[in-house]
């Protein structure tokens, strides 16, 4: 189910060319979990939010690759508070990066992936701001969750190959 509030709009960066069509966003939510729901959370105060952005480069041409890295920014609601800990497996990070596929058969991987290296590294490709300007903050985990995160940015290297997708998904908690 889809949470039915707004979210910010967020910001790709491509250095490099893109060429025919755009690429295609798609962000979404959905509530996980409350405290009171079982079969079917609401958006409670307290509830597990998650949000995923999924990227499709609709281009069928291999001169329509996107080349260089690719640059997400997405803005954390001030009513969301990030978990900074481990989204899916261990080590992974905050960001979860699921490399799409071909009308979701499996098949064209998108040649792009993320490189995570933990909280505390500025070196990797996941970066933290509390007002989207400075990339500069260190998450700390209070429960999980910083609530001084206001911002995230992505950085995935390689190049996306046409007709390919890939996901990024984070955990939130509503206040």
């Amino acid at each position: 189910m889809k949470a039915r509030y707004l979210l910010p709009i967020l910001a790709i960066a491509i250095p490099g060319t893109l060429s025919a069509a755009a690429l295609v966003v798609t962000k979404s939510v959905s509530v996980v979990a409350d405290q009171v729901n079982t079969l079917n959370p609401k958006a409670l105060p307290g509830s597990t939010i998650d949000v995923a952005l999924t990227v499709d480069n609709p281009n069928t041409l291999l001169s329509n690759n996107i080349v260089g890295q690719v640059k997400i920014v997405d803005t954390i609601p001030s009513y969301l508070q990030l978990q900074v800990t481990d989204y899916a497996t261990a080590g992974a990070g905050p960001i979860e990066f699921n490399d799409g596929s071909l009308l979701g058969t499996g098949l064209i991987s998108s040649g792009l992936s993320l490189n995570y290296k933990g909280l505390r590294d500025a070196t990797d490709g996941v970066e933290f701001s509390t007002d989207g300007i400075n990339w500069t903050y260190q998450p700390t985990s209070t429960g999980g969750y910083d609530a001084n995160v206001r911002a995230i940015r992505v950085t995935l290297t390689g190049l996306q190959a046409p007709l390919s997708r890939f996901r990024l998904r984070y955990r939130t908690m509503l206040r």
